[in-house]
Parts: structure tokens; sequence; C-alpha cells
């Protein structure tokens, strides 16, 4: 797995923007974050099965709440990107192979979605 390229991509989605309490108001994208979105598909779609590393790597990193469930909140008009955030969201929990290494592990990271 090419961590780095994995941790570009994730990093280039956007920030979300908050006021001066802390509190959420938006989200501001990348110019490249439709692009970094379809690059993250093609990351989850050829992640190993059995190991998951791909998965197991955005989710330690918070992807989902620091940036996919910002961008389907605060770029609604934007119907294409939100799209392709609900796909990596889909992804993201697609069930368990049977077969896997490590069960606990990834239920775990699920359950931290």
């Amino acid at each position: 797995m090419d961590t780095e390229g994995l941790s570009v991509i994730c990093a280039g989605l956007g920030y979300v923007d908050e006021d001066d309490s802390g509190n959420r108001i938006g989200y501001a994208k990348t110019d490249y974050c439709l692009d970094n979105l379809k690059d993250l598909l093609r990351f989850l779609r050829r992640d190993d099965p059995q190991s998951r590393p791909v998965f197991k790597q955005v989710c330690k990193w918070n992807t989902v709440s620091k940036d996919l469930i910002p961008i389907i909140e605060y770029c609604q008009d934007d119907r294409n990107l939100v799209l392709n955030a609900v796909k990596v969201l889909v992804f993201l929990t697609m069930p368990i192979e049977a077969s896997s290494n490590d069960i606990s592990q990834q239920i775990e990271y699920l359950w931290g979605l």
C-alpha cells in the first residue's frame, strides 16, 4: 500500500470551517477534492480483502468524520462530490470477509466510523 499517496489524497480533500467557538460552520473543499475522492475510491477498490490496510488507515485518520460527513453536509450543491463521498462511505462499510485475518480489529474500526 502506498501510505504516502493515500495520505496526500486524504489531506487534499479539504478542511472544516469553524467559528471562534470551534463549531462547524462549513467545509472548504480543495480544487482537487472530487479527484481525490475518486482516487480514494480506487484505493479502496484495490484494498486487500484479507487485511484491508487502506480501510484501516482511512479509519485511523478519521477521514469519515473530518471530511466525508462534512462534504455531504455542507457541499450539497455539488451533487457529483456528494455522490462520490457516499460511494467512499459505502466501500468503508462493506461487510468484512469471513476469511479475513483480523475480523475483530476490522469490527472495531467499523464501530469507530
